[in-house]
């Protein structure tokens, strides 16, 4: 078992960890459910509120991976952009997944109601356009948006309304997301752990599944210490997949995102680095990301490795980064730098779905998890517990191309990919 890494936050958090037992000996349940993240914990919360057994298994600590580590960057969208996704399936599939992004933005808000989780909470998501083109590509989502979606809670903002809610010249408009927001995702996340317990899902942690062995009216769960039969499982690891195949593994890529948190910056500097309290990302495809904390430190993401190996050159450059976007931020330094896997598929839409009769799954949610991993849970649950496929059939209808020759080649692939994207990046500023 792996401790948290050194983060922002959880140094920052205001509560005792809870110690959860390993899994020893066996035991029967309804629903088990591999992993503690976002996705685990939603789907145990929501099959439990069923009448479900459930039992959690997490290998590390609950949150230990993207769920407690994210940039905390709350929106509405299934993928980048819905609009693409019409001419592949219809407007009927892509309305289904634009009224579930709206819900799983919606569902963040009732389980912090419900269950009083306190966590940082705060509203406006906004999406900066790094060129003239970008901003014309946000003039088309909002035409899309109003005219076809019925959806009136974004809107465009110019470049001078950017650069007075960010605190920066360098954007060209703006997308805001006035239903979208940002949290701590670590306190989120144990908020979501005690409401699993209070409704009476058995978590374990240190608990690493080594096989699972599905038979005709049950699927085995081993771990080095104990086994758990259950009429169904759901895998909720996400980029922690690892040993786990179930026929998935190629779906998804583990890629290593970096972020940084500053010292509590100056009142003086609070007057000018994003007053307006919103979270905001750019529209590069190697994309920056960042926000302000409660205690007014920068939180700022950016920088991706496909190597799957950690660098320090890397962690640095996320500084570097930050640097660019505000200057005023160098005597500032960074105080704390972490990283971690993010699991994303090859159209950057999640892959949420059923691999047998009993095993279901949820993950590539590249980006977009911090909202739509909650309702990945619930519509697991959901399925689980009717028997029926319900709204998991919306996200099987679109297909999901396996990444291509294993690890080993997929690494320089994306690497090259990445590079093409970086110098459309530049050509088109």
């Amino acid at each position: 078992m792996q401790n948290y890494p050194n983060s922002y936050y959880l140094d920052s958090l205001e509560r005792n960890l809870i110690q959860h037992p390993s899994l020893v000996d066996s035991h029967e349940c309804d629903l088990c459910i591999i992993g503690g993240g976002f996705t685990g914990l939603s789907t145990a919360i929501e099959a439990s509120k069923k009448g479900l057994k459930v039992i959690l298994l997490e290998q590390n600590k609950i949150a230990w991976g993207a769920s407690g580590r994210n940039g905390g960057q709350i929106g509405p969208d299934i993928s980048n952009g819905v609009e693409s996704l019409e001419k592949k399936y219809g407007f009927e599939v892509v309305k289904n997944l634009w009224d579930i992004s709206l819900d799983a933005v919606k569902l963040i808000d009732q389980r912090i109601d419900e269950f009083k989780i306190e966590c940082d909470k705060k509203s406006g998501n906004l999406s900066a356009a790094t060129s003239q083109s970008k901003v014309k590509i946000f003039e088309s989502e909002i035409n899309y948006f109003q005219k076809k979606l019925n959806y009136y809670s974004s809107k465009i903002l110019s470049r001078d309304e950017v650069s007075e809610a960010v605190g920066t010249d360098r954007y060209f408009g703006g997308h805001l997301y006035e239903e979208g927001g940002h949290l701590h995702p670590l306190k989120y996340a144990l908020g979501l752990a005690d409401a699993a317990l209070s409704l009476n899902v058995e978590i374990y942690e240190n608990s690493k599944v080594t096989k699972i062995n599905e038979e005709k009216n049950y699927v085995e769960v081993f771990t080095s210490n104990g086994l758990v039969k259950a009429k169904n499982i759901a895998l909720c690891c996400n980029a922690y997949l690892e040993e786990i195949d179930a026929g998935i593994k190629s779906k998804i890529m583990p890629i290593i995102n970096y972020m940084i948190a500053t010292k509590p910056i100056s009142k003086d500097l609070q007057k000018t680095i994003l007053p307006s309290d919103y979270c905001v990302c750019d529209t590069n495809f190697d994309l920056n990301y960042y926000r302000l904390s409660s205690d007014k430190r920068m939180i700022f993401g950016g920088g991706v490795s496909y190597s799957l190996k950690h660098s320090e050159k890397l962690a640095k450059n996320t500084e570097r980064r930050m640097l660019k976007v505000f200057p005023t931020l160098s005597k500032e330094k960074a105080e704390y730098i972490w990283g971690g896997y993010v699991g994303i598929t090859v159209n950057r839409t999640p892959d949420i779905g059923q691999s047998s009769q009993r095993i279901f799954y949820a993950h590539g949610f590249s980006g977009h998890g911090v909202a739509l991993t909650g309702i990945a849970g619930k519509i697991i649950a959901n399925s689980v517990f009717s028997g029926e496929k319900g709204v998991l059939e919306t996200f099987e209808k679109i297909k999901h191309r396996n990444f291509p020759g294993g690890r080993l080649f997929r690494m320089p692939l994306l690497v090259t990919i990445s590079a093409l994207q970086k110098m459309t990046d530049i050509f088109n500023a």
